[in-house]
């Protein structure tokens, strides 16, 4: 659960890209179109192939996107906390929910319904030019996240994901980290990532206990990732 404090409501229409540089004005007009969604823990926000839900801002908790393969394999798209975003891609060309979303824990969404986001790119011409770069940095994380699926080991990518997630002084818990929840972020399934875990305590890169990842060698996971 994320410990930041709460954004302001105009900071965290800004936090979306393409709104970062609205006057307050347009904010206060963005303001009056969105929506408000309450979710439980554990409830499903939107289902992958379902016509387009909107886009989404987590206002307070943490969410998470993610796809299923046929064989109920999940792969873990991003988690989402409070200032981000998600489901851009059918608000702008009209298709279904390209993946779903679960909230974590009791989250609220402000949602911009594809028919509010149509009026605003038509009342205000210059958020077009903010929407098309926006996608296309989600279209180089996309790059960046099929490289590592394709190129980078297991034990590679599990070092990149350690690296990501700890906290500087502080273990990982594998309570929260489960193999199960960390072979859902980095492609894989749990076996793999428990043989990966193993090889990195056995190269005294990190250590292992009942509840705890400890990293030991930050820099060696850095030249492995």
């Amino acid at each position: 659960m994320s410990l930041a404090p709460p954004l302001r409501a105009d900071d965290l229409i800004r936090s979306i890209p393409y709104f970062a540089h609205l006057t307050d004005a347009q904010v206060a007009r963005v303001k009056m179109l969105l929506s408000v969604r309450d979710c439980a823990a554990g409830q499903m926000v939107f289902w992958e192939g379902e016509p387009c839900a909107g886009l989404h801002l987590v206002v307070t908790g943490q969410a998470r996107i993610y796809r299923m393969s046929p064989e109920g394999r999940e792969q873990v798209l991003a988690t989402l906390d409070p200032g981000d975003s998600c489901n851009e891609v059918p608000v702008v060309d009209g298709g279904s929910n390209p993946a779903s979303c679960v909230a974590l824990e009791p989250t609220t969404f402000w949602v911009f319904s594809r028919e509010t986001m149509d009026l605003l790119r038509q009342e205000m011409p210059e958020l077009n030019e903010a929407i098309i770069l926006s996608l296309a940095a989600r279209c180089r994380e996309l790059v960046d996240r099929v490289y590592r699926l394709s190129f980078l080991s297991v034990t590679a990518r599990v070092a990149q994901f350690l690296l990501q997630h700890a906290e500087p002084g502080y273990p990982l818990s594998r309570r929260r980290w489960t193999q199960e929840e960390i072979a859902a972020e980095v492609g894989t399934v749990r076996e793999m990532v428990g043989r990966a875990l193993r090889q990195l305590a056995q190269d005294n890169l990190i250590s292992l206990d009942r509840y705890y990842i400890h990293i030991l060698d930050h820099e060696g996971l850095q030249i492995l990732s």
